[in-house]
């Protein structure tokens, strides 16, 4: 963590300890270790491995979004309550194909005896790491965070940046620089889709649908997605991508923020 982001101990160790606490990871940790001898290790293995990744995701995410000064406690009493937000209404915030995504993982973990809570939780956690922009962005504007997070998982499906995610993920590394930028090709890629989301939020009031939000901004800007959109078909032609393709499109991408 300090060879990509060149913070000190001090600050990562509090980054970390922000993002255990907001996510409640004690608790899931505690919940794993209750299934020895229960389940099989394997299934264990890759539950941690996968808490292990957003662990490290969301402290990287704290330390280059967070203003330094502020307190743990500070920070967890204003992040918990969007987590606990989003896990109340992820079948409402998130588009159909998503939820059905995170069902189907979840029913890979129960049937190999992990209680569907603990499966759910974990199968989830991809989708609550972006409570936290979206929390920021509500208070930044403030907007609602329903309208917010509904908002930013419209702009996410239509423009199919779900999907460029997963081919930003399946992208092989050879070396420890290409494993820095495909990590910064995804944090570009939230970057853009907050930009995009929060851009759209300007021009709607607190009662308008994220749906007619997002059509109406579409309408605006029809050239610059259509291009993008143009790109994605390009990506869906092939199965394997150079680097210099993924740095290219986000620069597209970013596109719609400026026109």
């Amino acid at each position: 963590m300090h060879d990509e982001t060149g913070e000190s101990v001090a600050e990562i160790a509090a980054a970390y300890a922000i993002a255990r606490e907001i996510f409640e990871f004690g608790k899931i940790f505690d919940e794993v270790r209750a299934l020895d001898n229960k389940v099989p290790a394997g299934v264990q293995y890759n539950i941690l491995f996968n808490c292990r990744r957003m662990l490290r995701r969301t402290t990287r995410w704290i330390l280059r979004n967070i203003p330094k000064g502020h307190s743990i406690e500070e920070q967890v009493a204003f992040f918990r309550p969007a987590i606990n937000n989003m896990l109340s209404n992820v079948g409402t915030y998130l588009e159909p194909v998503e939820v059905q995504e995170h069902e189907a993982q979840a029913k890979v973990l129960v049937d190999q005896g992990v209680p569907k809570s603990l499966a759910d939780n974990v199968c989830q956690l991809t989708s609550l790491y972006s409570a936290l922009d979206l929390a920021q962005v509500s208070q930044e504007l403030g907007k609602p965070f329903e309208q917010v997070t509904r908002l930013y998982f419209v702009v996410g499906d239509s423009l199919q940046l779900h999907w460029f995610l997963q081919q930003i993920n399946n992208q092989a590394v050879e070396n420890h620089w290409q494993a820095l930028a495909r990590a910064s090709f995804r944090e570009d890629l939230d970057w853009q889709q907050r930009q995009i989301t929060a851009r759209i939020l300007r021009g709607m009031g607190d009662k308008d649908t994220a749906e007619a939000g997002f059509e109406n901004w579409v309408a605006e800007h029809h050239v610059p997605v259509r291009r993008w959109d143009s790109i994605i078909a390009e990506f869906k032609v092939g199965s394997t991508h150079e680097f210099a393709k993924f740095s290219v499109a986000l620069r597209e991408l970013s596109m719609l923020n400026l026109n």
